[in-house]
C-alpha cells in the first residue's frame, strides 16, 4: 500500500464512522464510504440513485445503507464485475443492475479491461500519464454493449429526489450527452473531476463544468479526492445540483 493511501484511509477513519460501521460488521469501501457520507450530509434525502459504473458494486453497498429506502439502478460493463454485484444485489428489490455501458450512442463499443479495475474505461491511458501507465496496466481489450439512458426508462415521474453518480475513467461528458432528457428529472449529479489528462481525448475540469453549468447545475461541495504519483492530488469527487427548474 502507498503511503498516501494509507494516511488517507487514516484519515476516512478518524473523521468518519466506517470504523464503527466495521465493528458492527459492515465492512464497506474507504472510498465509497467516504463519498456517500458526506453525500448524506449534503443532501439527506434521496428516492432514485443511477450508480453508473459501478466496478463491484461498492458505491451502491453503501448508499444502500445510507438511503436504504431508494430506488438503485446500477451499471457496470465488464462482465466478471458485473457478476459480482449481481450476486451481491440479487435478494435487494429496491437494486436493479445493467451489464451495459454508458455513453452517447446505443449499439456495441471497444472496452479496455486493465489490471487494475477501478482504471478500466472506453478511453485509453494517457501515454504521458505517471500515476497509472498504460504499459503496467492494460490487459484487453472487450466488446461490451453500450446505450444511452435516455434510452433506458428509468422514471415514470419527474417528482424524486435522484441523483446521478458517474464514475466512467474520462468518459462522463459523453454519458451526460447521451441523458440530455433524463438529466430533466436529476436533481444531484456526482462527477470525478480529473485535474490531469489520465485517459486520451479526456475532457478537461473546466469543461465538463461548463457543460453542466449549461445544463443548469451548479457545483455544491468535494466529496472525495484521490492521490497519484508523488502525493499529486489527480482526481476529485464533486457534487452538483439542479439550479434550474426540472422542466427546463
Amino acid at each position: 500500500m502507498k503511503y498516501s493511501v494509507f494516511i488517507k484511509r487514516l484519515f476516512i477513519i478518524a473523521k468518519s464512522k466506517w470504523l464503527l460501521e466495521a465493528v458492527k460488521g459492515r465492512i464497506y469501501s474507504f472510498a465509497s464510504f467516504e463519498v456517500v457520507s458526506n453525500l448524506k450530509k449534503m443532501v439527506p434525502e434521496l428516492t432514485t440513485i443511477i450508480d453508473v459504473g459501478a466496478n463491484s458494486g461498492q458505491f451502491t453497498k453503501v448508499a444502500t445503507h445510507l438511503y436504504p429506502h431508494a430506488q438503485i439502478h446500477t451499471f457496470e460493463p465488464l462482465p466478471d464485475l458485473y457478476s459480482i454485484i449481481e450476486k451481491k444485489f440479487s435478494s435487494n428489490p429496491n437494486i436493479n443492475t445493467y451489464n451495459i455501458a454508458l455513453g452517447n450512442e446505443d449499439g456495441t463499443i471497444l472496452f479496455n479491461k486493465n489490471k487494475f479495475g477501478h482504471t478500466s474505461s472506453i478511453l485509453e491511458i494517457n501515454e504521458e500519464n505517471i500515476h497509472f501507465t498504460r504499459k503496467d496496466n492494460v490487459l484487453e481489450q472487450i466488446r461490451v454493449q453500450i446505450k444511452k439512458l435516455d434510452s433506458i426508462a428509468l422514471f415514470t415521474d419527474k417528482t424524486h429526489l435522484s441523483l446521478l453518480k458517474l464514475d466512467v475513467q474520462g468518459y462522463e461528458l459523453e454519458v451526460l450527452k447521451g441523458a440530455d432528457q433524463t438529466l430533466k428529472a436529476i436533481d444531484y449529479i456526482i462527477i470525478e473531476a480529473n485535474l490531469e489528462e489520465l485517459y486520451s481525448s479526456q475532457p478537461s475540469f473546466t469543461v465538463m463544468n461548463n457543460y453542466l453549468q449549461m445544463k443548469g447545475f451548479e457545483l455544491m461541495g468535494m466529496l472525495d479526492f484521490n492521490l497519484g504519483n508523488k502525493n499529486k492530488y489527480i482526481e476529485f469527487d464533486l457534487l452538483y445540483r439542479k439550479i434550474s427548474p426540472k422542466n427546463e
